[in-house]
């Protein structure tokens, strides 16, 4: 699974998958990078033959164009669920049906076919904890021993239901969420929970703040989807709306200020609404101050819903959950009368 972390490529949710026989057992997971689901992951293991098989779709972004990439391994297993032939396990295997105690395996990524120790470290109830390759990760499992969620570095890998639909992110990315009703204040329905200053912002002088702003908007000459959307601290030349609130992020951290990443949605001139990022700062008195480090346009109620707020170089478990549900058409976006 760690292989699906390329800095230009995402990996997307399948559209759908061919009817399982019923020999065969699969699964589905939701992959999400800083709390964005950028696609998924679809897991299959048929005991009849011995064949697990691992497919994911990647999104090429390259300008304005949004392409796919379908990318699938098959490889015959053996008793013990090692690859034929070798002594490894497939690491998406070996993760997905509960390595259960303390040790190490050789494990081997699908898309890469490189193979390096896959340990496991400590088991807490239904979670574990351990390291691929000495990556830390950690593991949650449902009752019957199958993966439920995974998070790995900035990923995170989410179990869906069998039979839950999914609105594909091509389209999510691509075309967006439609917006209900002609004018007022953008919202979601149902409503969520959101606070509006997060105990960890800074109290910072709206004016520096929007120098900043203008510095990063202006150090970014080609502003489309990049690597610096997926570095630590938006380096790069060319980066979209990530790449400039990350880098506004390292910026004010830099002059001693914590600010709030934004993960939202941009409605522009009456079209639907689309994933965005941006940037909320703290104010004396208690006030906060949004700005769009990419466009430099102001945020309003009318253009900017924000989704979830996330810290920096923190978790954004709580973004990832609410990006799931949009994608479940479980909220609508809709404008305020």
């Amino acid at each position: 699974m760690l292989a699906l972390v390329p800095a230009l490529l995402l990996a997307l949710p399948a559209g759908g998958t061919s009817p399982a026989s019923p020999a065969e057992e699969t699964a589905r997971y939701v992959f999400a990078w800083r709390g964005v689901p950028v696609g998924t992951v679809t897991l299959s293991l048929s005991p009849e033959v011995k064949r697990f098989t691992y497919t994911s779709r990647h999104l090429h972004t390259r300008g304005e164009h949004v392409g796919e990439r379908v990318r699938e391994v098959s490889l015959e297993v053996a008793q013990g669920e090692t690859v034929v032939g070798r002594s490894s396990i497939p690491q998406a295997l070996w993760l997905w049906r509960g390595p259960r105690a303390p040790g190490c395996v050789t494990g081997r990524e699908e898309l890469s076919g490189r193979e390096g120790p896959h340990c496991v470290t400590a088991v807490r109830g239904d979670r574990v904890e351990g390291t691929m390759f000495g990556q830390p990760f950690s593991a949650r499992y449902d009752e019957r021993g199958r993966m439920a969620a995974l998070e790995v570095g900035e990923s995170r890998f989410s179990a869906v239901a069998p039979g839950v639909r999914l609105r594909p992110p091509p389209e999510l990315f691509a075309e967006g969420l439609p917006v209900e009703g002609a004018s007022g204040p953008l919202a979601f329905s149902p409503a969520w929970p959101l606070a509006v200053r997060p105990g960890w912002l800074t109290d910072w002088r709206a004016g520096e703040a929007r120098a900043l702003a203008e510095a990063v908007h202006a150090a970014f000459p080609e502003k489309g989807p990049g690597a610096a959307d997926w570095s630590e601290r938006g380096e790069g030349e060319a980066g979209g709306c990530l790449a400039h609130a990350l880098r506004f992020a390292a910026g004010a951290a830099a002059r001693g200020q914590r600010v709030a990443l934004v993960h939202g949605l941009l409605v522009v001139e009456g079209g639907p609404a689309r994933p965005h990022a941006w940037v909320r700062v703290g104010l004396a008195g208690g006030g906060t101050l949004d700005l769009d480090p990419t466009s430099l346009d102001p945020v309003t109620r009318e253009t900017h819903l924000p989704l979830a707020l996330a810290e920096p170089g923190g978790p954004s478990v709580e973004a990832g959950e609410r990006w799931l549900a949009l994608l479940r058409g479980e909220h609508r976006v809709v404008r305020q009368p």
